[in-house]
């Protein structure tokens, strides 16, 4: 089941468009609304939709500006906008950030609902060319010996899925001796980093299904991949490709060790001590040494808020107090709560207690 994000200002807007997504048929869960750009990219952080339906013109970040950062932040997300204008700019920017459609308000139902299916039909199809392309590279001359390596191949996997580093030592010995065996087919040390490169990358979609994105193993294995390392010999490569799967195993059993300990009461005494620092998802998620994905539910589950949310909270509470009881300027205020765009605060603020700040101060005096 697919994420889905909706971005609009209307409360109205986003109602309509809830009402005619094809939830069920689609098999696609709703994870969150947000009625401005700003909010919008921090939701993203914390839900990390998998499509994003978005409105162009909304309060705090521009359209474009707003683009533009998806595409830089999160290249992967697929992107429907919605529009009100025939908006030559807007669609041409939408064009340049990979936008999966540009939908003409009043939004046609079917349209919509098309541009969603070739969304999820996209992420699908990326999903299995990033397992299997690199196989489908290796070139052996023999099908025979694709199968088997294969064969091999899902062996190592199944024995990761249950971290048993012994069964994936034992399946690599028996891959160098199959490919010993079979060197005449093997086009020289090309082959050799294909195979490195397979493995690591079945290693690397395996971190992030397990929510290990931003693990130290992952940026090494990309690393990695990036430097281009080139290997020399079969021996070299079936070493090096078991050292990576014996440190990403370790690293797992710690992190689910850390799963099982954490106490989000002690992540809300931290929020509760830092709020008006400059404090997200992100950082409380390497703060912790666990994934952004799990300490967002755990924290929902645990407070009923999203962190965000929780945050906010305490901001606005705080900046009740201060402008309220201390006369501090509405500026002074929201730039002591970490707010950098006063703009922003006001509209967060008004949401919060349904009165601008001023209007809230005029009230308690």
């Amino acid at each position: 089941m697919y994420k889905v994000m909706i971005m609009d200002d209307e409360p109205w807007s986003r109602k309509v468009i809830k009402q005619l997504i094809e939830w069920d048929k689609l098999q696609l869960e709703n994870v969150g609304e947000a009625e401005d750009g700003t909010q919008g990219l921090q939701m993203i952080e914390e839900l990390n939709p998998d499509i994003l339906v978005t409105d162009m013109r909304m309060p705090g970040i521009d359209g474009i500006e707003l683009l533009k950062a998806l595409n830089e932040q999160h290249p992967s997300l697929k992107i429907i906008v919605m529009s009100g204008y025939d908006d030559f700019v807007y669609l041409k920017q939408a064009i340049r950030s990979r936008v999966k459609e540009y939908i003409l308000k009043p939004v046609d139902p079917d349209e919509l609902n098309a541009a969603l299916t070739q969304s999820i039909h996209e992420l699908q199809e990326a999903k299995h060319l990033s397992t299997f392309s690199l196989k489908t590279q290796l070139n052996f001359t023999n099908p025979v010996t694709l199968d088997k390596y294969s064969e091999y191949r899902q062996l190592s996997y199944g024995y990761l899925l249950d971290l048993n580093m012994e069964g994936i030592k034992h399946t690599l010995t028996e891959l160098q001796l199959f490919l010993e065996r079979i060197k005449p087919e093997m086009s020289g040390n090309s082959i050799l980093n294909k195979i490195f490169d397979d493995f690591i990358l079945m290693l690397e979609e395996f971190l992030l299904t397990n929510e290990l994105e931003g693990s130290p193993i992952v940026a090494e294995l990309m690393q990695k991949h990036s430097l281009g390392v080139v290997w020399n010999s079969l021996e070299e490569t079936i070493v090096q490709i078991g050292l990576m799967y014996n440190q990403a195993i370790e690293i797992l059993k710690k992190a689910r060790d850390v799963r099982n300990k954490l106490d989000i009461g002690e992540v809300l005494a931290y929020i509760n001590r830092h709020y008006t620092e400059s404090i997200t998802l992100d950082s409380l998620a390497i703060y912790y040494h666990i994934s952004k994905e799990h300490l967002s539910r755990a924290f929902k589950t645990f407070s009923g808020d999203t962190i965000t949310d929780y945050i906010n909270r305490k901001r606005m509470e705080k900046a009740k107090e201060l402008i309220v009881e201390h006369k501090l300027t509405i500026k002074h205020v929201a730039e002591l709560m970490g707010y950098s765009d006063i703009a922003y605060f006001y509209r967060v603020f008004k949401k919060h207690y349904g009165l601008a700040p001023g209007e809230l101060r005029k009230a308690k005096e």
